[in-house]
């Protein structure tokens, strides 16, 4: 599949997308530029390479903090007892049209690879993901993602499991 993954702009038709989840539409439609402008929240659209402004898909980073008593206790026992700097997954989304085509995993293998990146001049102890659902969270439990053990369908993917997806 052949893709245009760019930051959102003025460019993209948001006002088309619809992957079927109300609140997921919503954002993109009405609160993604002003989370951009405000540096809060960073937007990458997917686009079709002959149709650059028509948006398929859309994930969404930010900067953000896990106390690390959240943790497993495999994963706290190496850790300070205060908050460590993480990743934030905020939301990815792929029209209705294009479910089904593996582009939710495009999505996640471009955030990813984003993260590995800004590793390289910050300090990022994992990704963290708020799964809309059950079915959401499955999905990241298959990149290895893992489920904090009070909240379910909040799940992380610690760094180290992230270069090797890359293998770095």
């Amino acid at each position: 599949m052949e893709l245009i993954i760019a930051p959102l702009g003025r460019q993209h038709d948001r006002k088309s997308f619809d992957c079927g989840e109300p609140s997921l539409n919503q954002y993109l439609n009405r609160y993604a530029s002003q989370d951009i402008r405000r540096r809060v929240n960073r937007v990458f659209a997917a686009s079709p390479p002959d149709a650059p402004q028509q948006v398929i898909g859309y994930d969404s980073l930010s900067a953000g903090s896990l106390n690390a008593t959240t943790l497993p206790e495999a994963f706290r026992q190496r850790l300070p007892r205060y908050s460590v700097p993480v990743v934030v997954l905020g939301r990815l989304a792929v029209t209705k049209s294009h479910q089904g085509t593996g582009l939710d995993s495009i999505l996640l293998a471009d955030s990813l690879q984003r993260v590995v990146q800004a590793s390289q001049v910050m300090a990022v102890y994992a990704v963290v993901v708020d799964a809309l659902n059950g079915r959401a969270a499955e999905f990241y439990r298959q990149f290895g993602f893992i489920p904090m053990p009070s909240q379910p369908l909040k799940l992380f993917l610690p760094m180290e499991s992230v270069a090797t997806l890359f293998d770095e």
